[in-house]
């Protein structure tokens, strides 16, 4: 049952406004003037108020202020109720914020119309906040899960890569003191390079990670396959034959970040290629809705198991040991213009990564209408 607070000094109208609204199956309450109607607005929150404008104590003008600067209450849509000569007043009441007026004598179909649209617009109002809110919450959720992660993983990698390089230390030191011998020196060495080097890389990818952001992203029309083969010459393997099997589509979208989304694809291909003859193959179709890409190679595959724990922070993979930072990396940036990532994969015969990108969010005509709007 929805609320209505009638405010109106008049008795009569007050009354007639209330035996109207009661009938309807509303719960309504009834004040004199301004200052008893925002108390009760206080106790009893209700949905809607209908208020007169000239009131002694606290007139209409002065209680929807107070109404406004109060968080209980600021919510509250609020219709003044106006002699048809009082024109500067409704000017002034629409001017405040208050969502419509009636005029006096009422109409009882205005009446009822306009409590049934305002009440209607109110909960609209209320189920978007609260729809907001639920994926506010999901947001801050998933940071703070990232955080644990990171303080686990930087607190265990660390600490292990640490003690690695100090336990190596110390054989060093032994060997030299025993043996006279600096070729087991040497190899603790080169053993300790690779931990720093790993720990280096670990929080560059983890730095790379943390400065992805909204504000980071400058979006240009892009031409996806002149990137993609430019990413492709940087590599130099010849056992891995890296083709495009069709022309990749031009959008409106971040260069350097798809850059980055091909590097990685690519690099995760080669690193699980396994066979002599190793073969990366990079497509897009497109369909009404989304330009969905595929990057497939014939590889070690990845077991089901690990299909969607793959992309999230710190997992490791079993057959790779990676940490999964930069598949991370690539779904951050896909999710940045609202698309998914996937993949299919068969053991020991081939894996496809799959991400789409929502055409509404890359096209190059979004380009021009930010161009006009800017203008």
């Amino acid at each position: 049952m929805y609320k209505v607070l009638i405010i109106e000094d008049t008795l009569a109208i007050r009354e007639e406004i209330y035996d109207i609204l009661l009938m309807e199956g509303y719960e309504v309450f009834q004040a004199e003037n301004g200052l008893i109607g925002f108390e009760i607005a206080l106790i009893e929150h209700p949905d809607l108020i209908i208020s007169d404008i000239l009131m002694p104590h606290l007139n209409g003008f002065e209680m929807f202020k107070k109404l406004q600067t109060n968080k209980k209450t600021a919510d509250i849509p609020l219709i003044f109720l106006s002699a048809k000569a009082e024109k500067e007043d409704i000017r002034i009441g629409m001017n405040l914020g208050a969502e419509d007026y009636l005029t006096k004598p009422l109409n009882i179909n205005d009446l009822l119309n306009a409590v049934e649209n305002k009440i209607k617009k109110k909960l609209i109002i209320d189920q978007n906040i609260i729809a907001k809110t639920a994926l506010l919450s999901k947001i801050l959720q998933n940071q703070k899960n990232e955080l644990n992660n990171y303080s686990h993983l930087i607190s265990h990698e660390l600490k292990s890569s640490l003690r690695n390089i100090s336990d190596l230390l110390t054989w060093s030191q032994e060997d030299r003191d025993e043996t006279n011998n600096f070729q087991d020196s040497t190899i603790n060495f080169q053993l300790m390079e690779g931990k720093i080097e790993k720990m280096d890389l670990l929080l560059i990818k983890l730095e790379q990670y943390n400065n992805i952001t909204s504000a980071t992203f400058k979006n240009n029309i892009v031409n996806l396959n002149t990137i993609t083969k430019r990413v492709i010459n940087q590599i130099n393997n010849p056992h891995v034959k890296i083709k495009i099997t069709n022309e990749l589509p031009t959008l409106f979208i971040d260069g350097n970040m798809m850059e980055k989304v091909f590097e990685i694809l690519i690099g995760n291909a080669i690193a699980n290629v396994d066979k002599e003859n190793g073969l990366i193959e990079i497509g897009c179709e497109t369909t009404q809705k989304d330009y969905i890409f595929s990057i497939k190679d014939n590889g070690v595959g990845i077991h089901e198991k690990y299909h969607k724990k793959i992309f999230k922070m710190f997992e490791v993979i079993e057959s790779t040991k990676s940490l999964g930072i930069g598949l991370s990396i690539f779904k951050k940036i896909i999710s940045h213009y609202k698309g998914q990532v996937s993949l299919k994969s068969t053991p020991n015969v081939e894996t496809t990564f799959y991400f789409n990108l929502p055409i509404a969010e890359v096209s190059t005509k979004k380009s021009i209408n930010q161009f006009y709007i800017h203008q």
